[in-house]
């Protein structure tokens, strides 16, 4: 301390004003001699005085500030410790030269520095005494610090020293001390020097610097200070006109006295302002400094002062208002005059600047306070917060803006637009909000579209920037808005997706929030006064029918209705729809709602046109008036006091009609631009004289009237709109309705579960406006890094949506995917000119090295594989139908498109179905014909000069021409692309699908069909095929009968060939089985029975089993096909076919063995026809036989054997039918006959081992009948075995097999003559007497053919053993005898002619004269059995023919 004092003297001493010279200097010195010598002079009571010999001037020695250090260093001396001394009187010679505009500089800087040290060695601490008013001391010395000038940058040296320690003093703990006044003078001092711009630029800076710590200082302190008790509302600050002092701190000019002496060290001035009186126990600042500093930069800030304040000063104050608010703005709300501050004035303040200024400086602060504000503040905030963005949105999309009309709180209005730059701050100011936190939207949805009377904010904040993400929006902004925009919108997408990953659980197993169920009546709601708006009288019985009020034709609730939903309608609607004459008992019950108690005409007129607009015509507005009047009378019980010595106001009816009538017109008068003269006080008197109850209104109260008019529009909703005085009649409602008190705002506490739901709904609102966006900014994108991330999110909202199970959404995500990928219009993107691709690239089919297939190389495939974009697509789409397990959609159809699109270009296989065609054997589907098949192998990377050249001259050739490397590798990425996606499993799903889906597939398979034209006779026969079959799979899976009729009705397209119309019956005969139309059964088959049979012969295989499954147990016709002669013929073609034959007979053992009954009598022969066909397959055995006899086995017998066994089986089933010819409804049919005929008719097939296998059938067949009336003995001969021998006598016959007829005309005497003998006793009259003799002639016709073909000796020795044995039998029974002249005769003539040698053996003594009788006897016997055989051969031949 004595130091310092020390060194302040040293330099005052040095100072012009006190310097002197030699002796004098010495003896002039007494403030160097101090102690007891002064007493000797003191207690004489002289003084001395020196006068200066060089200019005679008179030099006082008395100087207070040497004199206040030589008394403290006298004190110092003699204290033992400096605490026992007060901290003022320690302080004071320093405080005093800081305040003196006397010292220089110099001196001021070193009392700054003392003091500074003095606190910083706790020199001033808590222990001083008397601290408190110390510390004031110092502040206001420092706030008054004088000093005389020198240049500025010695000056600024010190003003720089007292912002240090000011900031110093108010960080330090000491600063609780201080009391509001203090720290205001502080803040202002400091202002003063950051705001003044004579000040240097470093001064100002470090002011400023100053202001942010002390600001942070004392808003740290608000969390210490009570809050304040509860304040009326009319206590609250509702104007601040706080200026900043002016600013005189620092050097001052100080002119020499005319004598050139130095002027006293102290002005009058410092004298006046040398101490600040205090009384030691000041309360430490609080609330009231807090709310003054906070006026003061309000003041700054506001529009109104801005050509006060430099803009420099404004944004320097927004900063430290943000300081502000960042230190403590979770306190702020705890105190009401200082949230009153915030909520009404700075934010206003906010927002004017924010959607006004377009200077970047100003804009960015204010834009930087609104965001922390918003973040800090924004749920206490909400009506702040939603106009400010509200009219944001409106001045970067004033078009956007129009169109979304919610009418909530009338905040929509015309705002000018602003320049790009400033729109590009904007849009970036906003970005931080979703930023900083990825439930930013979520909870901007739950605080504002989930609150009844406020807007739908989130979807409105999303679509603003859906609206600015595209890339046209750079147009009217800057090329940095639509990136910024479009990570907003990739963020909140990203969020939702990552929070449903998170889920442990459905979303949908916990119960709805009540907040999203306000949020369905809110939906509700605005669907129901949009109409209001729009049609009122359908709007009120809307409400009435969504139950937000309970009956339409109740006046009082649709009166409280409007009255309490008024913020939501059109007030000029409702003003016209109140107004009608027929609505007046509603109107009545509307204004009876209001509360005009204790008020002036004017403000209750005021409150009423708030909720509606005054229609145009007179009378709807005196009818309004009218019963306004009433309204108010009725209310105004005791007279109106507003003071005691001016005259109560108590009008009737009449008068407040007249009354209200004026105030209407003068609001027009005061405030319409186009009256020049308005109205005056006394022309207003004037005008209303006598007609307040017959007397005048008293004066005060009409000036009261008139200046508040004057003073506040009556603003007309919906009027004004973009214009200062809209502005600030929404602002004082919005402040009004938010009420004095507010209280603290608790943070969401909402589980991950909850979170989820809102996103759910949010997300389902605007959901189509995303997908919209990111396909718009995905088919502009170029950059490969955009387009992958703008895919995934793409993928992102895929997921949620499935999720959510948001199927509308996910359709439309489809079909937009779908038009991404190009190949839903067969549109591709043009070449640059720099690609070695032609111009036309044909269809081309190529082999190249090391791949197995040829490829096709056509222009879809080359110009796919180089679109990155279109391959991403692809495969995000694809994927995302595979997530929703493909089923099918409206958008579907662009699904088929792409698939057909590929086809067409030979990348998709067509054989999606080949179990489907193995099991029906179905020839597999070829693919689509390319224009050009290259057969040779190219190799690849064959690039280069001679590589180029070599494609050029290829050109002009007559080759196909070849594809580039290029394209090559192109349709390579193609072909690869194509193979991820896996097309036939996207089928496979489908098949796997809901009825409803299957469905729906055939619907869009048949509506795809192609038409026939030139540009598609290419692939349109294939693809109609691909088609079909496609729908034919899915029809007989699903088995809806309508749905296969349609499809039949489409199996029957044009220009289709042989081969396809084939293929085309097939799928018919199948479906056909699953339908239930007679007509398309036997027109199909008709058209098969008709169709070319060298087609079939070929082509049939395909045909076989669905024509054969149409009478299988299941087939709904089968019943009607068994019994229809055009089935059995066209089985019957295709039994005559080798390679048809063993499936027909498998399908006829099925019959005969599990379903006998279904051989009646109306299809028996057509069976045993169809059998008869199959054996008869066997006679290429012959072939096999007699090639044999040569060639003794040297080739493959395999095939012959194979159709022998066939042969043998289908003679075999043919046998079995003797089962079902018994069965009672065979009976009187005549078909007795038709089972021998049919087994006789196999014994002369051309191969012996079929005959041999058919006798041995047709004997065991024959010999097991059971003899009856239909079926005789005699008819046995008659109708099967005699026309059988007469067969084997046929010469066309036995050419066959010339070698082995003979043992089969043997094995065919020994069955007859079997079954003859077995017969014998069951002839009737003379039948076996003339089935003898026709025995005996065919045994005389095959000896005479015998020995034609040289074989009469086989016959011979065969046929002599076997008549013998007949002959003995006949004579043991009796009916070969010598009693039975006649035939006896026959017989043996007969025998004669074969064996002549057998009579000697069985009759050794013959009677000659018999003998000769009988000759004439045979001879006449002859002649008779030739005219009846001749008679009953024609017989035969009809019943045969039968």
């Amino acid at each position: 301390m004595i130091n310092e004092c020390m060194t302040i003297s040293s330099a005052m001493r040095k100072m012009t004003r006190w310097s002197q010279s030699g002796v004098a200097a010495i003896l002039g010195a007494g403030d160097l001699f101090t102690g007891e010598d002064d007493a000797i002079t003191n207690n004489l009571g002289l003084s001395s005085t020196i006068a200066n010999s060089n200019n005679g001037a008179r030099v006082t020695n008395h100087n207070p500030l040497l004199s206040s250090f030589l008394q403290l260093r006298s004190i110092l001396m003699e204290a033992k410790n400096l605490y026992d001394i007060d901290s003022l009187t320690l302080l004071q010679p320093f405080l005093l030269v800081i305040k003196s505009s006397s010292t220089s500089g110099h001196i001021t800087s070193l009392a700054l520095t003392s003091i500074s040290k003095f606190l910083t060695y706790d020199i001033i601490s808590y222990n001083s005494k008397n601290l408190q008013s110390t510390l004031i001391q110092i502040i206001s010395s420092l706030t008054h610090c004088r000093f005389e000038a020198a240049d500025q940058n010695s000056d600024d040296t010190v003003l720089l020293k007292v912002l240090r320690l000011l900031e110093s003093i108010i960080e330090s703990p000491l600063s609780v001390m201080l009391p509001n006044e203090v720290i205001s003078e502080v803040v202002q001092t400091c202002l003063k020097l950051a705001c003044n711009k004579k000040r240097s630029e470093v001064l100002r800076k470090a002011a400023e610097m100053a202001m942010v710590s002390i600001t942070y200082r004392i808003f740290s302190q608000l969390k210490d200070i009570e809050p304040e008790e509860e304040i009326a509302s009319e206590e609250l600050p509702t104007n601040l006109e706080t200026k900043l002092p002016e600013d005189n701190i620092g050097g001052t000019d100080i002119k020499p006295s005319a004598t050139g002496a130095p002027k006293d060290s102290i002005s009058e001035e410092d004298e006046t302002e040398e101490t600040v009186p205090t009384n030691g126990d000041e309360e430490p600042f609080d609330i009231v400094c807090i709310n003054e500093f906070l006026g003061i930069l309000i003041s700054m800030i506001s529009p109104t002062n801005q050509y006060q304040h430099m803009e420099s000063t404004r944004v320097f104050a927004l900063s430290l208002i943000n300081t502000a608010v960042e230190v403590a703005g979770q306190e702020i709300p705890k105190h009401p005059t200082l949230f009153t501050l915030v909520s009404d004035f700075v934010s206003k303040h906010i927002l004017q600047i924010i959607t006004t200024t377009d200077s970047p400086a100003l804009l960015q602060a204010a834009l930087q306070l609104f965001t922390t504000v918003a973040i800090v503040l924004g749920r206490s905030l909400k009506s702040q917060f939603e106009l400010t963005l509200t009219l944001i949105f409106q001045s970067i999309l004033p078009e956007a803006s129009k169109k979304q009309n919610d009418n909530i709180k009338s905040t929509s209005t015309n705002v000018s637009t602003r320049n790009a730059t400033s729109k590009e701050m904007l849009v970036e100011s906003l970005s931080l909000l979703w930023t900083r936190s990825p439930v930013f939207f979520t909870h901007l949805f739950i605080d504002y579209d989930c609150e009844f009377d406020r807007s739908d904010l989130a979807t409105k904040f999303i679509e603003f920037l859906c609206r600015l993400s595209l890339p046209e929006s750079a147009l009217i902004t800057t090329d940095n808005v639509p990136p910024i925009s479009l990570e907003g919108i990739l963020s909140f997408i990203s969020g939702i997706n990552d929070r449903i990953k998170s889920l442990s659980k459905d979303v949908n197993d916990s119960p709805l929030h009540s907040l999203i169920q306000d949020r369905s009546k809110k939906t509700l709601f605005i669907k129901c006064t949009d109409l209001l708006n729009d049609k009122p009288k359908q709007g009120v019985k809307a409400l009435e029918e969504a139950g937000f009020i309970k009956s339409a034709e109740d006046p009082k609730e649709v009166a409280s209705f409007f009255f309490t939903k008024s913020a939501r309608l059109n007030k000029k609607v409702l003003g016209e729809f109140l107004a009608k004459p027929a609505n007046t008992d509603l109107l009545r019950h509307f204004i009876d709602l209001f509360d005009f108690t204790d008020l002036r005409v004017d403000e209750a007129l005021r409150i009423l046109l708030k909720t509606f607009r005054l229609p145009g015509e007179s009378q709807q507005i005196e009818r309004i008036v009218e019963l306004f009047a009433e309204r108010y009378v009725a209310q105004q019980a005791e007279p109106v006091e507003i003071n005691p010595e001016q005259e109560p106001v108590r009008p009737d009816r009449d008068s407040v009609f007249v009354l209200s009538y004026s105030i209407i017109m003068l609001n027009t008068d005061l405030h319409n631009p186009q009256v020049k003269e308005q109205m005056h006080l006394d022309d207003y008197r004037r005008n209303l004289r006598g007609v307040y109850n017959g007397k005048d209104y008293p004066e005060w109260y009409l000036a009261k009237i008139y200046h508040s008019i004057k003073e506040r529009e009556i603003i007309i909703p919906e009027e004004h709109h973009g214009t200062d005085k809209w502005f600030d009649d929404v602002w004082h409602n919005l402040i009004s309705t938010q009420g004095a008190r507010v209280r603290n705002v608790d943070e969401l506490d909402l589980s991950w579960i909850q979170i989820c739901q809102f996103d759910k709904v949010l997300f389902q609102a605007i959901v189509d406006t995303l997908i919209d966006t990111l396909v718009s900014v995905f088919k502009e994108a170029s950059d490969d890094h955009i387009i992958t991330r703008l895919m995934s999110s793409i993928d992102k909202c895929a997921n949620i949506c499935l999720y959510y199970n948001l199927s509308e959404s996910i359709d439309r995500l489809v079909g937009a995917l779908a038009d991404l990928t190009l190949l839903t219009d067969k549109s591709y993107r043009v070449a640059s000119s720099d690609d070695n691709l032609r111009d036309e690239i044909p269809i081309t089919q190529i082999k190249i090295e090391k791949k197995e297939e040829a490829i096709t190389v056509s222009e879809m495939a080359v110009w796919f594989g180089r679109d990155f974009k279109a391959q991403l697509s692809t495969v995000v789409l694809f994927r995302l139908i595979k997530k929703t397990d493909c089923k099918v959609t409206k958008s579907w159809s662009k699904i088929l498109k792409i698939v057909l699109t590929l086809f067409e270009n030979c990348l998709i296989n067509p054989n999606l179905y080949t179990e489907f065609q193995n099991k029906v054997r179905l020839a597999p589907l070829p693919k689509v014909k390319p224009r050009y098949i290259i057969k040779r192998i190219k190799p690849l990377n064959n690039s280069g000069i001679l590589s180029t050249f070599s494609s050029f001259l290829k050109g002009y050739s007559d080759e196909p021409p070849e594809p580039s490397d290029q394209e090559i590798e192109s349709t390579l990425s193609t072909i690869d692309c194509v193979k991820s996606i896996n097309v036939p499993a996207i089928f496979e799903v489908v098949s796997k699908g809901s009825s409803g889906d299957l469905k729906a597939f055939v619907e869009l398979l048949l509506e795809s069909l192609p038409t026939h034209s030139n540009d598609t006779k290419r692939y349109y026969e294939t693809e109609t095929l691909f088609l079909l079959e496609i729908a034919v799979c899915f029809c007989l899976l699903l088995e809806d009968k309508d749905t296969i009729n349609a499809v039949i009705t489409r199996l029957s397209p044009p220009d289709i060939s042989k081969k396809g119309q084939l293929r085309l019956i097939a799928y018919k005969l199948l479906l056909t089985r699953r339908g239930n139309e007679k007509s398309d059964v036997k027109a199909t088959i008709k058209a098969l029975a008709d169709f070319d049979k060298d087609t079939i012969n070929k082509q049939g295989a395909q045909l076989l089993q669905p024509l054969l499954s149409l009478v299988d147990d299941d087939s709904w016709c089968c019943k009607e096909l068994l019994n229809e002669p055009e089935y059995w013929k066209i089985l019957r073609f295709f039994a005559s076919i080798q390679v048809y034959a063993s499936d027909i007979l498998e399908f006829m053992t099925a019959i005969v063995h599990s379903s006998p009954q279904d051989i009646t009598p109306s299809n028996y022969i057509a069976f045993l026809g169809l059998l008869d066909e199959i054996s008869s397959l066997g006679a290429i055995g012959s072939q096999f036989e007699q090639e044999g006899e040569k060639n003794l086995g040297s080739q493959d017998d395999t095939y012959f054997k194979d159709l022998v066994e066939l042969s043998k089986r289908s003679i075999a089933l043919t046998s079995d039918l003797s089962a079902v010819i018994k069965r009672e409804e065979f009976k009187g049919k005549d078909l007795s006959y038709s089972l021998i005929q049919a087994l006789a008719h196999q014994c002369f097939n051309p191969c012996r081992e079929v005959r041999t296998y058919a006798l041995n059938s047709l004997q065991v067949t024959v010999l097991s009948i059971n003899i009856d009336e239909e079926l005789t003995a005699y008819g046995i001969f008659e109708y099967g075995l005699f026309p059988l021998l007469s067969e084997l006598s046929k010469t066309e016959v036995l050419q066959t097999d010339a070698n082995g007829f003979v043992k089969t005309q043997v094995e065919t005497l020994s069955l007859v003559s079997k079954v003859y003998l077995n017969y014998c006793d069951q002839f009737q009259n003379e039948e076996p007497e003339r089935v003898w003799l026709g025995i005996l002639d065919n045994f005389n016709t095959f000896h005479t053919l015998s020995e034609s073909y040289k074989k009469e000796q086989s016959f011979k020795e065969s046929g002599s053993e076997l008549l013998k044995n007949m002959i003995l039998v006949l004579q043991s029974n009796g009916v070969l005898s010598k009693e039975k002249e006649e035939l006896w005769t026959s017989s043996w003539k007969k025998i004669d002619n074969i064996y002549p040698e057998l009579r000697s053996e069985l009759d050794p003594q013959p009677d000659i004269v018999a003998e000769k009788k009988e000759d004439q006897d045979i001879s006449t016997n002859e002649e008779k059995d030739k005219k009846k055989e001749t008679a009953d051969d024609k017989d035969s031949k009809e019943k045969n023919t039968a």
